[in-house]
This record gives structure tokens, C-alpha cells and sequence, in this order.
């Protein structure tokens, strides 16, 4: 494994008010990828600052001007381990400080758009304000429109001997840089190279504008400082790498929905599939396992056509931009016409390669919108809740109160807390006889209803084909997947071949043969609760992500069960049952309170909320309740397998996950869940 770093970049954008710009931008941040991105000369409006927006770097901090002039911003990609502490703008957006940690450690961000004539005012207050703002290492980017070193950060001779107000523009930035003692990063790991960010036809000179200054201190976590190309800007974006505690872990890979709809994939997909269940679609190893395997083989199949594609999409992208890097070299060491002919175009290349994948993409956007602008539908939810911050959790808080910024005592932290939670009455379970005998005797001083024969054999039978379909079919294709990656989009798209297979390892269930571990494995992400504070493990909504063909099989046990369900549970309870709604309760407690009112009765209402009630179901008392109700076997065999040791693993990035065992709870996200949870429910309120 490698060191973990991060990517920060700066450029001068030249304006972003079009939307095809903005897209080019997000798709260059995407190609190279940038973790902090700061930009200048944005030239967005204070009151349009919301159009610079991508649902990869959700984290956006701006300072902008009343008009459509300067404007600088600062962008944080989702998966950046960031925690911001403070947020100051100030120049009428010319700079713009964010103060947040990155693992141990605090940074002090800062984008500058420094004006092009001297301007002394402009540098004490810049100075004045980041000394006064910023609360960390600092680390500064941006379009200065001043050199440090004129003899190496200019191209021309004739051009070093400057005019006087250009002389003293480089002068207020030098001083400005020694007052605050920072060091100029590229120049640091490239002492005599010269090379250029920003050319001026009119002069026909290049210069070093643009530059990454930081604290002599932060100097050996930076590292790969570069000088890109001039490409859809007029300058150059610069870069450089921050390294970070730790290693790099491997993210969790997931199928890309768009891969199967690239040309010969899902043939290969086809091919490998048919040819792979031929193979092994034997009686000799049992259906479980031949259906887990073959996850891992199209998981093979599926990295390799994505890593094939990949590099032929972006072979014409690397070639007319290395053609552009020894065109501009060539260029910027013996300037010319002849040359500046050809770098102008090979530019034009490189810029209209991506304007056509951003015009075919905004193509797509606006026949999207226009199809779906007047439907009260997912995108308008979306579009009304607006954009929701991604970042990860920098930090939290443990149990003694201290709090922590690294990733494996993150993942720590939500484990501990969750597993306690999961694993909240280690003794009751169905090894325990005397817990056992407890809930019996419970259940049997109840009157509750029991199934029918039709009933039971309606539950207990064999599981066919077409229950399989409808199931499938009636599931969302594009939810996040489990930890084996694949959503339900590979299995509509290649259901001819997986149906009958995954119809048997269904039927398996019924008979009680286990699943593979791994496919009971689920990933647990988390989400801050609104208005909640960060360092608290509670204040997270855990979202559990199951594999797919779990779901299927649990959906079809629920749709058997949602049938008979609403004959064992009472009419007092409304949810989840088929057929009821929650007004139903409060139409009833209304004409409660009217009779008491009527009758002058005096009476107390009580609204109870049970905490994490789904999580905290006893499986032994569970099953027990299912037994009671007349549940024929081969229907609790089938949710005992998906009960049978699962486990649960944190996803935080930056840190491998660290599984843990659950022994209670009904399995957030499973389809079967709600329907279990109002049968364990229903004897408690008998």
C-alpha cells in the first residue's frame, strides 16, 4: 500500500458563468483528481455563487463580488477526509480563508486573486486578514499577477528590465511572502528550471504567475509540485500532492452503471456468464456456493472491461495533451509564430475533445429536465432538498469523552458503538434453553391468531421463477449496492441467465443450506442528522447497504407474506400492513379525544417513541413468535439462513473496514425487515 495523499490545485478559470464552462471545469477536477481545488477570477456574482456546484465536491466555500468581476472559491472533493472549523471571505472577492483539519492536523487554505497594476493597500490587507484569520499551517494558492524571481519566472530578457509599476508589483508580493515567511513549493523542488503559467500575447513573453506558497514547516508532508498545460484557460493550473498519516487502503469496488451500456460489454458479460454456469452448474457443489463464486468471476470481468475502456478513452486525451506539453516547452524556450501557430491549435484540439463530451452531457441534462421538469418525482425531491454536503467525518468523539482524527479510530469508534448496539443481550439467544422456555411461556399465556392450512402452504411452498422476476422487478436498479458491488441493474440487465440459478439458491434457502459469509456481509455508511453535532457516534444515521440477491430473496418472502400478514396483526397497528395508513391511528386517537372531551372522562394521552426499536429485536424471542403463529418450516428456515451469523462492517475511508458479528435486530434495508418487526410487535401489544 501506498501513502495517502491528497491533490491541491489552483487555476485561474476565467470566468464561470457558462454552464458548459462549468463542466468542463468539474471534468478536468474529476480526470485529475483533485481532492482541494481553488480557483480564481470565477467572476460569479454573489447572488448566483449556488450555480458552482457538483454532486463530487459538494463542499464549496466562496467569496464573490456584487458583479461579475473577480471571485475566488475553494472546493473540497466528497471523499477529501476534511473537517472544516471556519470559513472567512474578504476583498470583495479577492481572497477567501478555510480553516479545517486534514487528519491530525489543522490547515489554513487560502485563494488569491490579486489585481494586475500595484496596489499596497491590497497587499497589507491581505496580509493584515490572513494573519488575523487563519488558524492553521497555512497553505496559499493563486493568480498573483506578480513574479518572485524575474530572472527565472520570465521568459524574455528584455521583459526582466520590467517598467517601474510592474517592478513594484513584484516587490509588494515579495514582501508579502517573506512578511508571513512562506515558501514557494515548485521553486523549492526546482530550483533553476524555468517554466510558465501564463502567456501575454500582446508582449509575446510568458511569466510565473500562479503560484502554491506554505509554511516552511508543512514543506515535507508537500511533495510533486507541477505546471500544467494552457489549455480552455489562459493560464496554467498548478498542483501538488499533501501527504497524509496512514496508508492508502483500496476503495470498495462497485459496478459503473454506465459500463453496460458500452458497446460489447454486456456481450462479453453474456458470454463469460453462460460459459461460466455451463462450467460449473453441476449437482456436485452446492447451489450457494456456485452462485457466490460466480460474483467474484464477473467482478473480474467486469474490472477488466471498465480498466480496458478506460485507457482507450483517454489514449486520444493523453496524446494531444503530450503533444501540447512538448509544443508549449518548445514554444516558451525559442518563442516564435511558426510555433505559436501549432500550440494554438493543438490547444483547440485538447479544448474541443472535452467541449464535445460536455456538450453531449449537457445534451442529456436538458432532455432529462425536460422530460421530467413538471413530475413530482425523484429529481424534483432532489432538486427542492438541495445539494447535501458529502464530506467524511474528520472527527469523533469516544466514550470518555476525547475526541479523534484519524480514520482507523473513526472506524473504532462508530464499530464500538453500533456493535453494542447489535449485540445488546448476548444471552438470548436460541442456544439459551432457559431464555427459550421464558419467551414460550410468555407466548402461550397470549391469545394470538394463528395460519391457516392455506395459509401455511401458501408460505411453504417451493420458490418459482416468476416469484423471482417480480421480485426483481419491482426493486430499485440503481440503489447503492452491497459489498460485493453488483446493483440491481446487472441482474435485470442479464436476468435470462441469472433466473433459474439464483431461483435455486432461493430454494436452497428453504431448505435451510447456508450462504456464503461474505453474502451476508453488509456495509454500513453513515449521515450526520441534520442540526446534530458531528462528534457524536449517535448522531449519525447509519444506512446499511445488503447484496442484492439477499434483498431478492427476502422480497420474495415478503410479498408471500404481505398476503396474510394483515390477518395476524390487529387493527391498531398501521404500519407497515398492507392495506392501512398512518391517519388511520390518528383519525382514532382524534375521536378518542372528542369521546373524553364528550363524556367529560379524565384521561391521559401517551405518545411513546422506542429507541432504535428495529435494531433491538431479540432473534430467539423472533423465531419463537413465528413458531407460535404456525409458520411452516421451510419459511423460518428461509430467514433463519439470512439471520444465520451475519455481519456488519463501517465504511470509513482511509481505513480497511473491521467486521463485527450481529445476534440481534432486524436487518436495516432488507425488504422482509418491517414486516418481521410488526410480527415481533404484535405480542407485546396483545
Amino acid at each position: 500500500m501506498m501513502a495517502k495523499t491528497l491533490k491541491i490545485w489552483s487555476l485561474n478559470v476565467k470566468g464561470l458563468n457558462s454552464p458548459g464552462k462549468r463542466r468542463l471545469l468539474f471534468r478536468e477536477m474529476r480526470r485529475q483528481q483533485v481532492d482541494i481545488a481553488c480557483l480564481q477570477e470565477t467572476r460569479i456574482p454573489r447572488s448566483a455563487s449556488f450555480r458552482l456546484s457538483d454532486r463530487r465536491y459538494s463542499q464549496v466555500y466562496s467569496s464573490c463580488a456584487s458583479t461579475k468581476t473577480r471571485g475566488v472559491n475553494i472546493l473540497v472533493r466528497n471523499s477529501c477526509p476534511f473537517t472544516l472549523d471556519t470559513v472567512v471571505a474578504g476583498g470583495e472577492g479577492r481572497y477567501l480563508v478555510v480553516n479545517g483539519w486534514l487528519a491530525h492536523k489543522k490547515y489554513s487554505v487560502v485563494s488569491v486573486y490579486a489585481p494586475n497594476v500595484p496596489d499596497v493597500s491590497f497587499w497589507s490587507d491581505l496580509q493584515m486578514f490572513i494573519s488575523s484569520h487563519a488558524s492553521g499551517a497555512l497553505i496559499v494558492a493563486g493568480d498573483f499577477n506578480a513574479v518572485l524571481f524575474p530572472t527565472l519566472d520570465r521568459s524574455d530578457a528584455s521583459q526582466r528590465a520590467v517598467p517601474r509599476e510592474l517592478r513594484t508589483q513584484d516587490k509588494q508580493f515579495h514582501r508579502f511572502v517573506r512578511a508571513l515567511d512562506l515558501v514557494d513549493v515548485w521553486r523549492s523542488h526546482h530550483p533553476t528550471t524555468r517554466d510558465y503559467t501564463f502567456y501575454s500575447p500582446p508582449h509575446a513573453s510568458y511569466s510565473r504567475i500562479d503560484y502554491l506558497l506554505a509554511a516552511p514547516s508543512s514543506l515535507p508532508e508537500l511533495g510533486s509540485p507541477a505546471i500544467g498545460s494552457i489549455t480552455w484557460s489562459d493560464h496554467a493550473d498548478v498542483s501538488m500532492h499533501l501527504r497524509l498519516p496512514g496508508r492508502r487502503t483500496p476503495g470498495q469496488w462497485r459496478l459503473d452503471p454506465t459500463l453496460l451500456d458500452a458497446e460489447g460489454v454486456s456481450q462479453v458479460v453474456r458470454r463469460e456468464l453462460e460459459g461460466y454456469f455451463q462450467v460449473n452448474g453441476t449437482d456436485d457443489v452446492p447451489a450457494s456456493v456456485v452462485w457466490a463464486a460466480h460474483k467474484a468471476v464477473i467482478r473480474g470481468v467486469l474490472i477488466s472491461q471498465a480498466s480496458y475502456r478506460k485507457r482507450r478513452k483517454g489514449e486520444m486525451f493523453t496524446q494531444l495533451q503530450a503533444s501540447l506539453r512538448k509544443l508549449e516547452f518548445r514554444h516558451k524556450a525559442e518563442p516564435g509564430p511558426v510555433t505559436f501557430d501549432a500550440l494554438q491549435e493543438a490547444r483547440r484540439a485538447l479544448t474541443q475533445l472535452s467541449l464535445d463530451e460536455v456538450s453531449r452531457s449537457m445534451l442529456w441534462s436538458k432532455r432529462f429536465y425536460y422530460e421530467r421538469s413538471n413530475k413530482m418525482d425523484t429529481p424534483m425531491a432532489r432538486r427542492i432538498a438541495g445539494l447535501q454536503r458529502h464530506g467524511g467525518v474528520g472527527a469523533l468523539r469516544d466514550g470518555a469523552g476525547n475526541v479523534h482524527r484519524s480514520a482507523s479510530k473513526i472506524r473504532d469508534i462508530f464499530t464500538t458503538f453500533y456493535e453494542k448496539i447489535y449485540n445488546h443481550s448476548p444471552h438470548a439467544t436460541l442456544d439459551n434453553p432457559t431464555h427459550v422456555a421464558n419467551v414460550q411461556r410468555f407466548l402461550s399465556e397470549l391469545a394470538l391468531p394463528t395460519l391457516t392450512e392455506a395459509q401455511t402452504a401458501t408460505l411453504g411452498a417451493p420458490i418459482d421463477s416468476e416469484e423471482v422476476r417480480t421480485a426483481i422487478g419491482l426493486m430499485q436498479p440503481n440503489k447503492a449496492p452491497g459489498p460485493d458491488g453488483l446493483p440491481g441493474l446487472y441482474y435485470k440487465s442479464f436476468l435470462p441467465i441469472l433466473l433459474p440459478h439464483l431461483t435455486t439458491m432461493c430454494n436452497s434457502a428453504r431448505s435451510g443450506t447456508p450462504f456464503a459469509r461474505d453474502s451476508l456481509t453488509a456495509s454500513i455508511v453513515t449521515i450526520l442528522k441534520p442540526g446534530k453535532d458531528p462528534l457524536g457516534p449517535g448522531n449519525y444515521r447509519p444506512i446499511s447497504l445488503l447484496n442484492f440477491d439477499i434483498k431478492v430473496l427476502a422480497k420474495v418472502l415478503a410479498l408471500r407474506l404481505n398476503e396474510i400478514i394483515p390477518t395476524l396483526i390487529h387493527a391498531d397497528q398501521v404500519g407497515f400492513i398492507p392495506g392501512r395508513q398512518a391517519y388511520d391511528n390518528t383519525r382514532r386517537a382524534c375521536d378518542l379525544v372528542w369521546l373524553a372531551q364528550r363524556l367529560k372522562v379524565p384521561a391521559v394521552f401517551l405518545s411513546l417513541d422506542a429507541e432504535k426499536a428495529f435494531d433491538r429485536v431479540g432473534w430467539a424471542y423472533l423465531f419463537q413468535v413465528l413458531t407460535h403463529l404456525g409458520f411452516p418450516q421451510e419459511f423460518t428456515s428461509a430467514i433463519g439462513v439470512m439471520y444465520d451469523t451475519p455481519v456488519a462492517q463501517v465504511v470509513v475511508p482511509g481505513t480497511p473496514p473491521r467486521p463485527f458479528r450481529l445476534t440481534n435486530g432486524t436487518r436495516q434495508g432488507c425488504p422482509l425487515s418491517p414486516l418481521l418487526f410488526a410480527l415481533s410487535l404484535e405480542p407485546l401489544l396483545s
